[in-house]
């Protein structure tokens, strides 16, 4: 066990004890990394002896930034609670009571593996027709059943815990005063025609923020669990779709060159596919102009946290990472819609 993690599962422990009032409680089996994700740090272990709901995988999510994981905790309690399907959450805080000094969260394990568990670029090509008929519906019909979730209660637990309600108008003005902070005035002047285009208004939903495959579990009986609430917002549903859709269109693989035509050709294909899908699964029909506005907030988001990690000095090490990989796609399209010519660093 590494230093850092012997630390983490000391102060896990510590924070366990307190929160279920048991001062002997021990681990059965000591915690283990869990891969996934960029931001936060996951662990897997077992309780010995465990006090009523605590048996059985747990997971400790361990989060750097106090207001979004005092917002994703909010978020996925209430969903789950709704009956929605993702891991219930036992215990959470916030950096004073909190794991090594950070905001925490302790959950149960989901059952099942990431809808594109172990593809590579290749493995992408050579599953292309299975995935062009299982990957938009699972993911369309998954967001339709979040959308018919009631926002209210999400909205009652953010006030209490006095955490403000992510929406668009906030996103955007934010990512605009950062934009032009970092000194990218492409990406500050794209932000301000989004805002200046605002299309016609539409209901507030339940909106997931980062619905890509690898944050939607899948078990052996076909049942999805969804994962990862950091980027949840109360926005119109198109902002959802826009995003699944953007990712879809440009899918995050790094393939050998002569590939990529195929892969871009496969990936627009199965983006058309999942709105359609969406679209039966709701009987709505979704505004293209309106997913056009919401895939370019989507690309704003993205390309201003690449600037930020380039004006940081860490992009080193993050060629993996989508935004990375995508950030050519993502400024083609930001410019086919704003006009602005947008780098991708």
């Amino acid at each position: 066990m590494t230093d850092r993690l012997s630390s983490l599962s000391t102060s896990l422990l510590g924070v366990l004890r307190r929160v279920t009032g048991d001062a002997q409680l021990a681990y059965e089996s000591d915690p283990v990394p869990l891969t996934g994700g960029f931001w936060a740090e996951l662990v897997t272990f077992r309780l010995a002896d465990p006090p009523p709901g605590w048996a059985g995988p747990l997971v400790a999510r361990v989060m750097p930034d106090a207001a979004t994981a005092a917002k994703e905790t909010v978020f996925q309690a209430d969903i789950a609670d709704q009956g929605f399907a993702t891991p219930r959450v036992l215990a959470s805080g916030g950096p004073a009571d909190g794991v090594d000094g950070r905001a925490f969260m302790v959950m149960t394990l989901a059952d099942g593996h990431p809808l594109l568990a172990g593809l590579d670029g290749m493995g992408a090509l050579a599953k292309l027709p299975s995935l062009a008929h299982r990957l938009p519906i699972t993911l369309a019909t998954v967001l339709a059943e979040l959308h018919r979730l009631d926002p209210t209660p999400i909205e009652n637990g953010l006030d209490t815990a006095g955490v403000a309600r992510p929406g668009l108008d906030t996103m955007l003005e934010s990512l605009r005063a950062t934009a032009d902070a970092l000194g990218r005035v492409d990406l500050a002047t794209a932000a301000a025609w989004l805002q200046a285009h605002r299309p016609e208004a539409q209901p507030v939903v339940v909106c997931h923020g980062d619905m890509h495959p690898f944050n939607l579990l899948v078990d052996d009986r076909g049942a999805t669990t969804v994962l990862d609430w950091s980027a949840a917002m109360l926005a119109p549903r198109t902002y959802d779709l826009g995003f699944t859709s953007l990712v879809l269109a440009a899918p995050p693989l790094v393939v050998p060159r002569a590939l990529r035509p195929v892969i871009a050709a496969a990936g627009r294909a199965l983006s058309r596919r999942f709105v359609s899908a969406y679209e039966r699964a709701t009987g709505r029909p979704v505004d293209a102009v309106s997913l056009a506005w919401h895939q370019g907030v989507v690309c704003v988001r993205a390309l201003v946290e690449v600037a930020g990690w380039v004006a940081a000095g860490t992009i080193e090490g993050r060629d993996a990472h989508p935004w990375v990989i995508a950030g050519h796609a993502f400024a083609a399209r930001l410019h086919d819609l704003t006009g602005v010519e947008v780098t991708s660093r």
